[in-house]
């Protein structure tokens, strides 16, 4: 199978709240050519607000990454990177360029494609695990009067729950 349609349309699609937590998803097989996020991933742009960079789509793909995290500088919001392992090591140089924005990391290794159900999973847990705080005001409220993002982040894994469960349901019904 030719792999050449993988670098064409966007290079970066983006969803969700700007004031979310953020999810910077670099993809090195280049899905979601037509613009649009991965099916499983589109339940969570309610709560968080989703980067989906295709490596492939873009001449210089790191220094287009850079562009997109330097988007985060001063939102005040936490920054969650993952990564297909294909990007190589320029996913742990870009790591130590924006040190001081991302607040965590994780890669996925193949065959598992950066779509699939378990990968979204896991990253919510991964997100949830962190403890990933929002930025709150003097008087103990979350700043902007924003639901604390632990709460966000258990929305977005109970929407993404149910429209798995309603994939399968599908599925079953034939």
């Amino acid at each position: 199978m030719d792999e050449e349609p993988r670098t064409e349309g966007p290079s970066v699609v983006w969803a969700g709240p700007p004031d979310a937590p953020a999810v910077v998803v670099l993809d090195p097989a280049g899905v979601g050519r037509h613009g649009d996020l991965p099916g499983t991933w589109r339940p969570l742009t309610e709560h968080l607000q989703v980067m989906w960079c295709r490596l492939p789509a873009t001449d210089e793909p790191w220094h287009e990454v850079d562009e997109v995290l330097s988007e985060f500088a001063d939102r005040s919001v936490p920054v969650h990177l993952v990564a297909g392992a294909a990007a190589g090591s320029g996913v742990g140089d870009l790591i130590r360029r924006h040190e001081d924005l991302i607040t965590s990391a994780q890669t996925f290794a193949a065959p598992v494609p950066l779509g699939h159900p378990e990968v979204v999973l896991e990253v919510l847990r991964e997100l949830l695990a962190e403890g990933v705080d929002p930025q709150v005001d003097q008087v103990g409220e979350p700043a902007g009067g924003r639901p604390e993002a632990g709460s966000l982040l258990g929305d977005a894994a109970s929407a993404l729950r149910r429209s798995v469960g309603q994939l399968f349901e599908r599925l079953k019904d034939g």
